[in-house]
């Protein structure tokens, strides 16, 4: 009697990559419908199609279309501020590499990276749409004044920043990031942004305020 020789559907370890995947596809799809719609305009079945997957698929993972907006927003931002709290974790070298390699982050995250989508539907949309916005605060914002707040506060410890950096604002520390930011969504056509010489300058300018004399 012939043997009964099964053999593996070569498509089967695809298919399980593809649906272990699947959230990181949807995520990606609900950053381009943000982009191209904006926030009232984007919709799950508009994820749906950009991930080429039923809609019945994306409420495997996510339930709203907010669902969806936070989760890419800790993908472009928050992982940046996980990243940077690490770093700091580690603390090793001099104030003056830390906070460079912190702002530097920020700006590769936020500024350059996919964060640019989020930040130009918050400007456009976001008196409409509060709780959007106070998820966004309290995810991203918040918990990056708090990184400052402890960069600031190691450096006072350890004598390399003046006392009077502990009253100073921290959102004053990264509003040159945000300036950047919102430049580069209104008037990058018309007077592009050197944005290595302006993170150098940003750099430079919060370290003199903040560096003991």
């Amino acid at each position: 009697m012939a043997q009964d020789v099964r053999m593996a559907d070569p498509k089967k370890p695809t298919h399980r990559r593809r649906k272990h995947a699947r959230p990181a596809e949807i995520r990606r799809a609900a950053l381009e419908e943000l982009a191209e719609n904006g926030i009232a305009g984007s919709t799950l079945a508009g994820t749906a199609k950009r991930a080429g997957i039923s809609r019945t698929t994306v409420y495997l993972y996510f339930d709203t279309k907010q669902d969806t907006f936070e989760a890419v927003a800790r993908d472009s931002v928050g992982q940046t501020i996980e990243e940077a709290t690490a770093l700091l974790d580690e603390l090793d070298g001099t104030i003056e590499e830390l906070f460079t390699v912190v702002i530097d982050q920020v700006y590769t995250k936020v500024v350059q990276g996919d964060a640019h989508v989020i930040l130009r539907a918050l400007v456009a949309e976001g008196q409409s749409n509060s709780e959007i916005v106070a998820f966004y605060h309290r995810e991203i914002p918040s918990k990056g004044e708090t990184l400052i707040r402890r960069l600031i506060d190691w450096g006072i410890a350890r004598g390399a920043l003046a006392p009077e950096a502990a009253v100073i604002d921290p959102r004053v520390i990264v509003a040159p990031a945000l300036f950047a930011g919102i430049w580069r969504l209104v008037f990058e056509s018309h007077a592009p942004l050197d944005l290595e010489a302006f993170k150098r300058d940003h750099v430079a300018l919060a370290l003199e305020g903040l560096l003991a004399r």
